[in-house]
């Protein structure tokens, strides 16, 4: 038995108190809650019962929760978390260890003896420090285009909580990589490193943000 207009707006609106507004996440669970539904209504016939029936098992799963490789702070439905997690928590475990190894190299920058000219030097340190702005400004412009489509997507919360959170990382970069003894200066390399990893991440949600819009006719 099919759902009549009303009905499906029924559905809807339970999913906008339930706050599923992520489009690639909402139309999947809209059409997962209506199957449900009619299916029941096949037996039972009455709308209100199998919508209760339905939204029982879903509230478990739309019970609000938040992950620590997402951070705390963002309270989510538990089946928006778990499956941004799949995301989320590879990229977590990789700045956790840059920022682990960031504190142990912290009185260790000179042990790296490079034995480089000036002139190394400072093409060295024009290059690392341009590919860090430009992949932070890169970064910035790809979240201005992904804004613009004012579309909301679990990819476009996760650039905007994962990749964003940290895109000024690079900025903290000032003066020289190689130090006064000729040394390599750790602290400043793995900001570039982060830097690098970020706009990894960066380049796949953007993707999926964008085919998910075209998947949709957004």
């Amino acid at each position: 038995m099919e759902l009549t207009k009303n009905q499906t707006q029924q559905v809807k609106k339970y999913l906008d108190k339930k706050m599923v507004y992520y489009i690639d996440i909402r139309v999947e669970v809209l059409d997962h809650i209506i199957s449900e539904i009619e299916s029941t209504m096949l037996t039972e016939k009455d709308f209100d019962h199998s919508f209760n029936k339905a939204t029982e098992k879903w509230n478990v799963l739309l019970q609000n929760s938040s992950s620590i490789y997402l951070g705390y702070c963002y309270v989510k439905p538990l089946l928006i978390i778990n499956k941004m997690k799949k995301y989320g928590k590879p990229h977590a475990i990789k700045i956790w260890s840059i920022f682990i190894l960031m504190l142990l190299s912290i009185g260790f920058n000179d042990s790296i003896s490079l034995n480089v000219s000036t002139l190394i030097t400072d093409i060295a340190n024009i290059t690392f420090q341009t590919v860090s702005y430009a992949l932070s400004l890169l970064i910035i412009l790809g979240y201005v285009h992904i804004y613009s489509t004012k579309q909301k997507t679990s990819f476009r919360f996760l650039y905007e909580t994962q990749v964003l959170a940290v895109v000024l990382f690079p900025f903290m970069i000032s003066g020289s990589f190689i130090t006064k003894h000729d040394g390599l200066d750790l602290l400043k390399t793995m900001i570039l490193v982060v830097s690098l990893f970020m706009f990894q991440l960066a380049i796949k949600l953007y993707k999926k943000h964008f085919t998910l819009l075209k998947k949709y006719s957004f």
